[in-house]
């Protein structure tokens, strides 16, 4: 297999950043080539690609369009193909000209990348299959060739499963990867629900009128699935469809083009496993239910692993319905079974390698293969383990070394890498120009995180002192903060422009409605809003209601910082205190101090709420309208929350904008919290329920049925009264 090469779509008068340093690369004449692990929009790409169904080879180029983001199990870009040549026919449904998605099966993420290959070696005692194993790339594309299939009958629409077409094999990333159907499509839209409480109070379908209808077909859509890959013998590709793993929703997708009606268009679009399940470490709540049930059928180990003889009774059952498909489950036999037996896998095979010499060749031309793929080997390498067992076992065991295994038997395995480390320990010139071409590489790598500009990268890139010192300074920061305490000027220049921008929005009623435009806009691109309710919304900017929304949201962003400032100060004060007048060490007045802000900070009601409070109950006072305040008022009061008092407030007024604005306040506020926090994921939609769905429904309660809540209220009020009673009792 070749290289993939990769250009820039520029004019041959402009030569870009990224080509301009990765020239200063190759004039440092390194033995090793350049790192990559992540392509850039305009790069062109060449593969030589096997087709999934039926299995054609051919060459294939593509140009990248867009990244589209990165996981556990790889990164996915959108792409378009610029030239296509199969030997032998075509591959249906791959096209010159279309857009496609494709799935490199390395995580952009270098601490992604080790902690699921830490992971994966404890379960299965060899490196990341998927990535690196040509059987183990195929098993995924068939398995899921065959889904869509079974699908295509139990949805009636093949396109509930995202169709897949070639593997490849990347050797700037050194891993395989997949050409899979580009699916125009959102994770969902967030629904007003006034009658959350009784939301799967119904048979059969959802009625017409019911609130959350998108949200319950959804789950339905994800729990016929996992039935289905269960009858199928796919129990471990369930586990991407678990509802209750909490971060599966995501795999799901809303096409665009069925935007009316929320039972169509829901499409599942992944079918690869991230991270392996562990006995001893789940991972969220399903998972428990997943390891004991997994434990009871003798799966120790979860990951990707199916059930052959479970598969054959399911096309026995339906064998119509996989018509022309024997040589795709003729294949996916033989390459499961070559999956299977290319790992040591204690928990499956136990010691049977000991005595089973057929096992002990396929672990080794297996692990022969992974160290190929990754490149920590060559194939004369490669061939004296084939011939030599022993030279292989001792090679096994140094892989198996913590942090340095792998360098350790690249420098043993692979002639290049060999030469590279032998002649940095014996030339001081190499040394210095393989710690310039290092520089280098992390300096595309800040650019491309925004960490510098362009401009500063290319004074750092000669400044190696200057390079070093922020590096080990900041270079482990977010990367804002890392520009932020790097550049004076940048840093400056933003605090100018957040400045502005709350001026502008205070005094300026043109700048609030176009800010607002713009979020609507954008809340159209992401589907959060449709094109209907996005026109209605700027067609109605000019509405006093909504008018009156962005003056309060500018007096709004005048009180974040205000939390943050005494919180500050506080904790500066008690440290101050702690060490002049009780003579406290140092440390402890810190600890103190620090103590004292983070309590601020976790307040209920802080000084920032309050501040924001006043100033609502000081409208309701001076236009005596108690009306359209009587929800903003008490909830402006709470910490955090308080941002969400006037899209509560207009739920009555104008659903559409209020629904937005919650749903941008959620997702902007849960991405933050890992792997749960992930956009699409169920925090984010139990985030919008609790804080929005959950205040109205109360609302509707009291109105239809003010008796029965008042009492509700009073009971649960007792409830916390006499749990915080019984607290302090056990406290003192």
């Amino acid at each position: 297999m070749t290289s993939p090469s990769t250009s820039t779509e520029t004019s041959q008068s402009t030569i870009t950043f990224r080509e301009t340093f990765e020239r200063a690369f190759h004039s440092c004449r390194l033995v090793r080539p350049l790192r990559c692990d992540r392509y850039e929009p305009g790069e062109v790409l060449h593969y030589d690609i096997r087709g999934v169904f039926p299995d054609l080879r051919g060459r294939l180029s593509v140009v990248v369009e867009k990244f589209v983001g990165g996981g556990f199990a790889g990164q996915v870009y959108r792409v378009k193909v610029r030239s296509l040549d199969i030997e032998e026919g075509m591959i249906p449904g791959l096209e010159q000209g279309k857009t496609y998605a494709i799935k490199i099966l390395r995580p952009p993420s270098k601490f992604a990348n080790r902690f699921r290959n830490f992971l994966y070696k404890i379960g299965y005692q060899s490196d990341f299959s998927p990535q690196v194993h040509p059987a183990a790339v195929r098993v995924g594309v068939l398995w899921q060739k065959l889904i869509r299939r079974a699908a295509t009958y139990v949805y009636g629409d093949e396109r509930s499963v995202c169709d897949t077409y070639a593997t490849f094999y990347d050797t700037n990333m050194r891993s395989f990867g997949e050409i899979n159907e580009w699916v125009d499509g959102r994770i969902w839209k967030f629904e007003e629900d006034d009658d959350l409480f009784h939301r799967w109070d119904f048979t059969g379908d959802p009625p017409s009128d019911h609130q959350s209808r998108e949200y319950v077909y959804k789950k339905r859509f994800m729990e016929k699935l996992v039935r289905l890959l269960h009858d199928m013998g796919a129990p471990e590709f369930a586990r991407q469809y678990e509802w209750w793993t909490c971060k599966s929703q995501p795999n799901v997708l809303k096409r665009t083009d069925r935007e009316n009606e929320p039972s169509e268009g829901l499409t599942a679009i992944d079918f690869r496993a991230g991270l392996v399940l562990l006995p001893f470490l789940p991972m969220s709540p399903a998972d428990i239910k997943l390891i004991v049930t997994g434990l009871l059928h003798g799966r120790i180990v979860q990951f990707d692993r199916s059930d052959l003889a479970r598969l054959e009774g399911f096309l026995d059952k339906h064998r119509d319905w996989f018509t022309g498909m024997e040589k795709l489950v003729q294949e996916l036999v033989r390459v499961e079974q070559e999956y299977r037996s290319s790992q040591i896998d204690i928990a499956r095979h136990h010691i049977r390698f000991i005595w089973d010499r057929s096992l002990r060749r396929s672990v080794k031309d297996g692990i022969v293969t992974s160290w190929l793929h990754l490149g920590i080997i060559d194939d004369e390498t490669a061939s004296v383990l084939h011939a030599k067992p022993y030279a292989f076992f001792g090679m096994l065991l140094v892989s198996f070394l913590p942090f340095i295994g792998h360098r350790f038997v690249a420098w043993i395995g692979d002639a290049q890498t060999r030469e590279h480390i032998n002649r940095c320990l014996s030339e001081p010139r190499y040394l210095l120009r393989a710690i310039r071409g290092s520089r280098i590489e992390s300096l595309i790598l800040w650019v491309r995180d925004t960490r510098t500009t362009e401009a500063r990268a290319r004074k750092l890139a000669n400044r190696p002192f200057r390079f070093f010192l922020e590096q080990i300074r900041v270079g482990l920061f977010p990367a804002k903060w890392h520009r932020f305490f790097s550049d004076p000027r940048w840093a400056i220049s933003r605090l100018n422009e957040i400045a502005d921008f709350v001026s502008q929005f205070l005094r300026i009623p043109e700048f609030r409605e176009q800010r607002l435009i713009e979020q609507v806009e954008m809340g159209r691109d992401e589907g959060m809003l449709t094109g209907a309710e996005a026109d209605r919304i700027v067609s109605e900017i000019k509405d006093p209601y909504i008018q009156k929304y962005l003056k309060c949201l500018a007096v709004h962003l005048c009180t974040v910082p205000i939390t943050q400032i005494f919180m500050v100060i506080t904790g500066a004060a008690v440290t101050v205190y702690c060490l002049m007048y009780r003579g406290l060490s140092w440390p402890e007045s810190v600890g103190l101090g620090s103590a004292a802000a983070a309590t601020i900070q976790l307040l209920p009601i802080s000084p920032g709420s309050t501040t924001r409070g006043i100033f609502v109950l000081y409208l309701m006072i001076r236009e005596r309208d108690i009306k359209n305040y009587y929800i903003a008022a008490p909830v402006s009061f709470i910490h955090v929350l308080g941002y969400l008092a006037f899209p509560l407030q207009m739920v009555t007024h104008n659903p559409a904008l209020a629904r937005f604005l919650a749903g941008r306040w959620t997702r902007d506020t849960i991405h933050i919290i890992p792997v749960f926090g992930e956009k699409g994921a169920l925090l984010e939609h139990a985030v919008f329920d609790f804080f929005f769905n959950v205040p109205i429904s109360i609302r509707r309660g009291f109105k239809t049925n003010p008796v029965t809540w008042w009492i509700r209220t009073i009971l649960f009020l007792t409830f916390l009264g006499s749990l915080g009673y019984w607290l302090y009792l056990v406290l003192h």
